[in-house]
């Protein structure tokens, strides 16, 4: 194929940007890389949401994305991918992002000033070991649902880091009793392993 846009296969194993980027594609974009496992978007420049789903619909075994960018639209940022392994987000602005996330292979989660759409926006993360969670965005209008929904689909989880962004007081019980929890869990869990 001699099109500029096509990426040869074995040439597009990792792609890094950084500076000033901004991304902007078409759904009839004829952009195309079926080898490219890491992406690394650093300082994107007011992303916009639809153009990344169709970058990331393109790259269909990437297994490591890092994405840090500003982002002044409304538009959820999508991400669903079997195969991604480790997703780290940082959104550079006061009001966060909007995220709904379904990746079963993930195992490394890094998420920084963001919500979510609503309480069923995160699913389907059993795999993940090891997770850093700061600035969770919480307009007066927001739940906490979906921060719990995410901590409960971390059932896998080995090592979680929460920033210290959660404000509200009831925010923090709530997120202090789910902790809680785990800890029972986990005690009953062993205890029960030393008698089998």
């Amino acid at each position: 194929m001699s099109d500029d846009r096509y990426v040869e296969p074995d040439r597009s194993m990792e792609l890094s940007l950084s500076g000033s980027i901004l991304l902007q594609l078409q759904d009839s974009s004829e952009i195309s890389l079926p080898s490219l496992k890491v992406l690394q978007l650093i300082e994107v420049d007011d992303l916009d949401a639809k153009s990344l789903d169709i970058l990331l619909s393109r790259c269909p075994i990437l297994e490591n994305l890092k994405l840090f960018y500003t982002h002044y639209s409304f538009a959820i940022l999508r991400l669903q991918s079997s195969l991604l392994k480790r997703l780290e987000i940082t959104i550079d602005n006061d009001a966060g992002g909007c995220l709904e996330i379904d990746a079963p292979g993930l195992k490394y989660l890094s998420l920084r000033n963001f919500t979510f759409s609503n309480a069923a926006a995160v699913g389907n993360l059993p795999n993940v070991k090891k997770a850093d969670l700061a600035r969770y965005s919480t307009p007066k209008s927001e739940s906490v649902y979906p921060l719990l929904n995410l901590l409960r689909n971390l059932s896998g989880i080995k090592h979680l880091k929460m920033g210290c962004s959660i404000t509200e007081v009831t925010e923090v019980f709530i997120i202090y009793m789910f902790l809680l929890y785990i800890y029972c869990v986990l005690i009953l869990h062993n205890h029960s392993s030393m008698y089998k």
